[in-house]
């Protein structure tokens, strides 16, 4: 019984693991799609900024292959948060 549990329990974890992995995907996709018709040297700035941030989370989430505690997780999406708040006060 423990067994399955354990297997649940990577599953789950995986899975969030996952999600972030194609969030973030997703996210470096539409602000590159920006940036390549992007006009404006501030917002090219702003851009370019951001993508490296969603880049460096990205390769963290994939050059670790353990499982992502939950507190770790929380951290990761507030940053996340934090990132694209940041980018939609700059460009609004």
């Amino acid at each position: 019984m423990s067994k399955t549990i354990l297997g649940q329990y990577t599953d789950f974890v995986q899975s969030r693991k996952d999600k972030l992995i194609n969030m973030l995907i997703s996210e470096i996709i539409f602000l590159k799609t920006r940036f390549k018709s992007a006009e404006d040297k501030e917002e090219i700035s702003y851009l370019k900024t951001a993508l490296h941030k969603l880049d460096y989370l990205l390769n963290k989430l994939k050059e670790n292959s353990l499982e992502i505690p939950e507190k770790d997780f929380d951290k990761i999406m507030m940053m996340i948060y934090h990132i694209f708040k940041e980018i939609a006060i700059k460009l609004e």
